[in-house]
């Protein structure tokens, strides 16, 4: 999911503008062209749309970016702990928590590389799974309240990857 660039950090707070590479390709694949963008002011307004987005809105977060608040209405959930546990099988340990959208892509692009083996496929597939219940919700929230367009960029882009092998992807 994470693709060559880091993607799945795109959902993660912008301390800095995100890679051009990774933009470009997001951009382009929704037949945009950016423009060189004045660095500073386009960096307070990604950090301002994502703390209004993910992380504290008035009268509520619009859009919280972890699984078990879209699974089982509310936050650290069994789900979260499930893949806590799964984590922690592979050495992975996170400072965020385990069922937060960009953890959970960046794991599974960690297993895609190692999808090979019989015990990895088998985690790969449960963690595809998993985000595939709780992601459409998770987008759509994404796709309907962000007024500044990236991270709805961001969420289709994110989409199509995790949903291409099912012919429901679209860009």
């Amino acid at each position: 999911m994470k693709d060559k660039g880091g993607r799945s950090r795109l959902f993660t707070y912008p301390e800095k503008m995100p890679d051009p590479e990774d933009l470009n390709l997001i951009f382009q694949e929704n037949n945009e062209v950016i423009s060189e963008p004045d660095q500073y002011n386009q960096l307070r307004k990604l950090q301002a749309q994502y703390v209004s987005l993910f992380i504290n809105a008035l009268p509520e977060t619009a859009c919280p970016p972890y699984g078990s608040f879209y699974l089982e209405d509310v936050l650290m959930g069994s789900s979260a702990m499930q893949l806590k546990n799964l984590y922690l099988q592979y050495g992975f340990e996170c400072m965020e928590t385990p069922d937060h959208i960009a953890v959970e892509l960046e794991f599974l692009a960690f297993l895609t590389t190692l999808r090979k083996h019989s015990f990895a496929q088998a985690d790969y597939e449960f963690l595809k799974a998993h985000l595939k219940r709780w992601t459409p919700a998770f987008f759509e929230c994404v796709e309907q309240n962000d007024l500044f367009g990236f991270y709805k960029k961001v969420s289709k882009h994110a989409r199509y990857l995790l949903f291409k092998d099912t012919g429901q992807a679209t860009l």
